[in-house]
């Protein structure tokens, strides 16, 4: 015989499940009965409909499970359906972090409205199906009959962080879903947790599988207009007045203008970050970007949470992308390197007289490893902080002593004044193991192609070559050059 409807009637099948209930919790499953009686057939939410069968398979099997092991929080529910487990298990747990993942329309508009009617507060719905590329997060993950476990554990690996736990409410044949798991789910989980149990005063057996994962992997999915929608700028159209902003940095524009450069490569990005956070304004990315780096994922955190995120359309990003990196880019602030006043540093005063971005970029590094004191760019030189240029740096031009200095036509003058300390590197002159530096001078090599001007009164040193090439890269020339001055000065000191 089966139970009639009532509040009443639902406490006591409930209390012979093992469930006594207060009486405000009592009230919120009378509530949520009510709202399924109401809505099951035309939204189609279960195929149960006799009163005691909901209240036993759906309420109590959903609401034994605390007594049964630790839920995580915030704990995603997928597949949720009407809200098994999820909704009985908040009633059961007030302060329970809960999302509800669910894809089907009427559902969620039914879940919408439970959430609303049962005045809940920490619940989160999730309009979609669950996959491998879903921008969630959570510390637990817990589902009801949806799929065999390896399919779940796949499912939801990319979600939870180490030591995040997936429960799985299964039935007594349990064992099938065990020999089943494959290789990824041994590699990245363990079963801490398998109980077989009967719910009480029913004939109804049930099995609790619990995993933990053991590995530190997460992939997560930046995508427009979901997880990120409130805390992520969101760029669909390249008349945008940020992206034309970001167009002009990406495209080497006078850093007068722009105040900031774009910093592109993963690794790069992630140590400029990180070593100036003061200075780093923007992280840009796009939609559909998918990342299991921990430390970036942390960055991408870390920006949203300042407000500090771009999320672009694919095709606005591989318009800033220069270097195909497929990677976030930052926008760091620099300024403008201040004016050199013609006086020489402690060991190596360095001109940069190179057009070529990749050059400078690859001349500053060098001059930054073996320890110039200053770095003077020519008026003539292509801009330290184009993207070229920081790329080929390794980031190296974000903190080298840079200056800006006069131009080519202006040297003659300045060889004057520094005759004795001023060197040229030219493929005609003495050989550089030859030459004394001393403790201060300058350093200047040759222009791309034309070289050092013919008129300029400078000490003039060459790298020795076998003569199997007609000449060297001129960033390699100096920084070979850079090399031979700081050996000597070892040797000497």
């Amino acid at each position: 015989m089966h139970e009639k409807p009532s509040r009443e009637s639902m406490r006591r099948i409930l209390a012979s499940c093992g469930i006594e209930l207060s009486a405000e919790r009592l009230a919120l499953f009378w509530r949520f009965y009510e709202l399924l009686a109401r809505h099951t057939r035309a939204l189609d939410l279960s195929r149960l409909t006799r009163f005691d069968d909901i209240v036993v398979k759906h309420f109590a099997d959903s609401a034994l499970v605390p007594a049964l092991c630790t839920l995580p929080r915030p704990l995603l529910d997928i597949g949720t359906g009407a809200g098994f487990p999820g909704i009985p298990l908040k009633i059961m747990l007030p302060d329970l972090e809960l999302v509800l993942a669910e894809p089907r329309h009427a559902r969620v508009e039914f879940l919408e409205l439970a959430v609303k009617e049962l005045s809940f507060e920490g619940v989160q719905i999730y309009p979609h199906l669950v996959s491998a590329h879903s921008p969630l997060e959570a510390r637990g993950v817990i589902t009801r009959a949806l799929e065999g476990a390896d399919e779940t554990l796949a499912r939801v690996n990319h979600i939870l962080p180490a030591g995040g736990r997936v429960i799985l409410m299964k039935g007594p044949s349990a064992d099938e879903d065990l020999g089943e798991l494959g290789p990824q789910s041994a590699a990245h989980f363990a079963l801490v947790d398998d109980r077989e149990y009967t719910i009480p005063s029913t004939t109804y057996r049930r099995r609790l599988l619990v995993f933990e994962k053991t590995s530190s992997y997460r992939k997560l999915t930046y995508r427009i207009f979901t997880r990120q929608e409130n805390t992520a700028t969101v760029i669909t159209s390249a008349d945008n007045r940020r992206f034309k902003e970001l167009k002009k940095m990406a495209g080497g524009g006078p850093v007068k203008k722009t105040g900031a450069v774009l910093v592109s490569g993963k690794k790069l990005v992630l140590e400029t970050a990180t070593r100036f956070p003061e200075r780093a304004e923007t992280l840009v990315t796009y939609d559909g970007y998918a990342e299991t780096d921990a430390g970036m994922n942390a960055l991408v955190a870390a920006f949203a949470g300042n407000d500090a995120l771009v999320i672009l359309k694919k095709a606005l990003f591989n318009e800033l992308d220069s270097f195909d990196t497929n990677a976030p880019l930052l926008a760091l602030r620099v300024t403008e390197p201040p004016e050199w006043d013609g006086a020489l540093f402690d060991g190596c005063t360095l001109l940069v007289p190179f057009q070529d971005p990749a050059n400078v970029g690859a001349v500053i590094r060098s001059a930054a490893a073996f320890g110039a004191g200053g770095i003077v760019m020519l008026r003539e030189a292509a801009h330290p902080f184009h993207p070229r240029s920081i790329r080929a740096s390794g980031g190296a031009v974000l903190a080298a002593p840079l200056y800006r200095g006069p131009s080519l036509g202006e040297l003659p003058a300045l060889c004057a004044r520094h005759r004795d300390s001023f060197y040229a590197l030219d493929m005609r002159g003495e050989p550089i193991g030859a030459a004394a530096f001393p403790e201060r001078f300058i350093l200047l090599p040759g222009v791309e192609g034309p070289g050092i001007p013919r008129d300029l009164p400078a000490r003039r040193v060459a790298i020795p070559m076998s003569g199997a090439v007609e000449s060297l890269n001129a960033a390699v020339a100096a920084s070979i050059a850079l090399y031979a001055w700081k050996a000597a000065h070892t040797r000497r000191f």
